[in-house]
């Protein structure tokens, strides 16, 4: 288990090359990181190696049939990979970056998409490519605004923590599940839904 600390007083995306070239390691070699976002710490893993989704799945003792969403740079980057329907470009384009998880179908089943608004985690998505977005948390237990709460949760499960304080919102991300002309507001957060039907509307 590694810890990685950043010391600056307002993280940029001006990350060490150090740092930067051990997450890709370490995500090349299928194992996880805990990184910052803007809402929670989360748990970053290669989305694309297989039984990824099911090692995470077993690291938080979730149950079997929880979804794992993923983070990209942004929603052209996640097109690339899913279908976005009308309504997602339309409060991407105004919520994102940031505290808004969108919900899309795919032929696998639903697939959540983040578009985190935290300097680090963008220069990682950036380097790397797409990155698994869940909280670094047991299921059921308080979600990691502190990069302790995570430690003391999932201790050694996890090869590398990266520190960068204080989540700013500390609360999960508002979570909507899109198709072409319709929402549903799976779970409010930092997003209201009287602000997505602001939008929408």
């Amino acid at each position: 288990m590694m810890e990685f600390k950043c010391d600056k007083k307002k993280c940029d995306e001006e990350c060490s090359p150090y740092l930067t070239s051990t997450v890709k390691e370490v995500l090349k070699n299928g194992d996880l990181i805990v990184y910052p976002t803007e809402t929670l710490y989360g748990i970053g893993g290669d989305p694309f190696l297989e039984g990824m989704k099911e090692k995470i799945i077993h690291v938080k003792e979730a149950p079997s049939d929880k979804k794992i969403s993923i983070a990209y740079k942004d929603l052209e980057h996640a097109s690339e990979f899913v279908d976005i329907p009308e309504l997602g470009w339309t409060l991407g384009k105004e919520f994102l970056p940031g505290p808004l998880c969108i919900v899309v179908e795919t032929p696998e089943g639903t697939e959540g998409i983040r578009v985190p608004d935290h300097p680090l985690v963008k220069n990682i998505i950036d380097d790397y490519g797409p990155i698994t977005s869940t909280s670094a948390n047991l299921h059921g237990s308080p979600g990691p605004v502190q990069i302790d709460t995570a430690k003391i949760q999932l201790g050694g499960k996890i090869r590398l923590y990266v520190n960068c304080g204080d989540c700013e919102y500390g609360q999960g991300s508002t979570v909507v599940k899109v198709t072409d002309n319709d929402y549903e507001m799976w779970r409010e957060g930092p997003i209201s839904e009287e602000m997505i039907g602001d939008i929408i509307a």
